[in-house]
């Protein structure tokens, strides 16, 4: 984007010192000024009301920028040659100069030449007339707007995951700004429409580019993929394109057919402009400015344009990526839940069945079951039991992940709870050589979800006993009438100070998973569930002394 530089010349002081020109040499002192000067007298009617200005002189810079000679404008008037004074307010202020002496000193926007232009006047009074200094700042005030409305649509792209919105509220404030229609075609990554955004000053023009569009479509065979082009006009695609005058001869050469031609005819585009919408080289749309006559689009519109379509195809692609990656895990957690389902049923038929199996070795009489095979039955169970585990863990994640954790609130004593939990860990806990030491003050009665409650005490007691290098872990439940309390407490091989703030992470591990098991999934579901009840869980730790988990619950939950 090009900076704003200014004006490329200074304009002359508001109350420059000018000589008193002779009868010879009037205008010599502004000849070979850079700035625009003009001489002019004031035209009065027979009551003396001033009703314009005669031309006396204008200055080779004068002419210049007003793409008119002194020859042409020499006593001619200007409301006769510039109508637009009178409309734009800027006759009555130089009338008020001349009746009142004080100088007029404004910036003032101009058209010349069906082209926008922005000048920097001074006007003073001389005798029955006026000097005019003038300096041309239309590349300041258009660098300016630009760069005001660049920022703004940057802004607008990014505020919002919307980008079909933000597309349409940017192709609105394109016109009449920077044109007089505009349309933003936008496909996604596969080709398919995403959004055709349509808007012109007049509802007629709107009717006739959106049929223009639709035959182009259609004349395309209605396929997505390529680039829209200029609305099908028969020019090279994924290119900028200027028509800075799309005359009769030119419209009818670009045309597709009689049809087409026609339709353009009746939109009457004075000036059209495209540019193609691309990221990571790909194409995703394009970007077309139309004007109707006199108005004319130019290289500085062109290169305006491109701006702004980098930025909308920055957006676009942004968002796009966001989409494609949110359903790519979207559909990993579909996958996750069906596995785990089809999982499920075999892995309980086997612990089912196992279970069996080793009730029925047990009740055998002495010497008619080896020992060997109670032992094998016995290792089939744990795994089954733990492969169970496993398929859980990830049918609950993919749930956590997808908002439908359901909570069965009932009065639950989380003491007794803990207890429970404990026994059924008796045989890993004397495994592991980890004996379970319980430290409870009484009852501890809260409303909670049972099952998930002992999911939880189930994660933390089963991660202590596996890091807890074959020694004591302690729980400890207490109440203080507002909230309970349970601590798990490990003397193992603690966790790494760079390891606790992302423990409670999905698929985090704080251990090499060569030496220990499990998917990374335990701590995250703990975190989860216990939110979800409205408690806490933290974590405190010292490398080779231990850990402590420390879980807050109120007795009221609030999921």
């Amino acid at each position: 984007m090009s900076q704003a530089r200014g004006a490329a010349k200074s304009i002359r002081p508001e109350c420059p010192e000018e000589p008193t020109p002779t009868p010879v040499d009037d205008w010599v002192f502004a000849a070979d000024h850079p700035d625009g000067y003009m001489a002019v007298a004031a035209v009065r009617d027979g009551t003396g009301t001033l009703v314009d200005f005669r031309w006396l002189y204008a200055n080779p810079a004068a002419e210049t920028m007003m793409g008119m000679s002194l020859a042409f404008v020499l006593g001619r008037g200007i409301i006769e040659l510039l109508p637009d004074a009178r409309s734009r307010g800027i006759h009555s202020r130089l009338a008020l100069v001349v009746e009142t002496g004080q100088p007029y000193v404004d910036e003032v926007y101009f058209p010349l030449a069906n082209r926008e232009r922005w000048f920097r006047i001074v006007a003073l009074k001389r005798g029955d007339g006026l000097s005019i200094w003038f300096n041309d700042i239309t590349r300041r005030k258009r660098e300016e707007r630009e760069s005001t409305f660049l920022a703004e649509a940057s802004h607008l792209l990014t505020a919002s995951l919307d980008v079909e919105s933000a597309l349409r509220e940017l192709a609105r404030r394109c016109v009449p700004s920077f044109a007089d229609a505009c349309v933003l075609q936008v496909m996604d990554s596969r080709g398919q429409p995403l959004l055709c955004e349509t808007v012109t000053t007049e509802p007629v023009q709107e009717a006739l580019l959106l049929e223009v569009l639709r035959r182009s479509s259609q004349a395309s065979g209605g396929e997505a993929s390529g680039e829209p082009g200029l609305v099908g006009l028969m020019l090279p695609q994924g290119v900028p394109q200027l028509l800075t005058e799309l005359t009769p001869p030119l419209l009818h050469a670009l045309a597709r057919d009689a049809e087409h031609l026609r339709l353009m005819q009746a939109l009457g585009p004075h000036s059209v402009l495209a540019v193609p919408l691309r990221a990571r080289g790909r194409p995703l749309g394009a970007l077309v400015l139309y004007t109707f006559s006199p108005r004319t689009l130019g290289v500085e519109d062109l290169r305006f344009a491109e701006d702004l379509a980098d930025r909308v195809a920055l957006s676009v692609d942004n968002v796009l990526l966001f989409r494609e990656a949110r359903q790519a895990v979207a559909q990993r957690d579909e996958f996750f839940t069906v596995a785990a389902h089809e999982l499920r049923t075999p892995t309980t038929s086997l612990k089912l069945n196992v279970q069996s199996l080793l009730r029925g070795a047990r009740r055998t009489e002495a010497g008619q079951a080896p020992a060997s095979l109670l032992s094998k039955l016995e290792n089939i169970d744990r795994n089954a039991g733990r492969l169970n585990a496993l398929v859980n863990e990830l049918l609950d994640v993919t749930h956590l992940h997808a908002g439908r954790l359901r909570l069965d609130l009932e009065p639950v004593d989380l003491s007794a709870l803990v207890q429970d939990v404990a026994a059924h860990f008796e045989l890993p806990a004397t495994q592991a050589h980890s004996p379970i030491h319980l430290e409870l003050s009484g009852p501890a009665v809260g409303a909670w979800d049972r099952i998930r409650l002992e999911q939880v005490v189930t994660n933390l007691l089963s991660n202590a006993l596996k890091y807890g290098a074959g020694k004591p872990v302690r729980l400890k439940v207490s109440s203080d009438g507002a909230c309970a309390r349970l601590e798990v407490r490990d003397e193992g091989i603690g966790i790494a100070p760079e390891s606790l703030p992302r423990l409670f992470g999905r698929f985090e591990r704080a251990v090499s998973d060569r030496h220990y098991g499990g998917l990374g999934l335990g701590l995250y579901i703990t975190r989860q569930i216990v939110e979800a009840l409205g408690g806490t869980v933290s974590v405190t730790s010292t490398l080779g002394a231990g850990a402590t988990f420390t879980v807050q619950l109120p007795l009221e939950a609030t999921p």
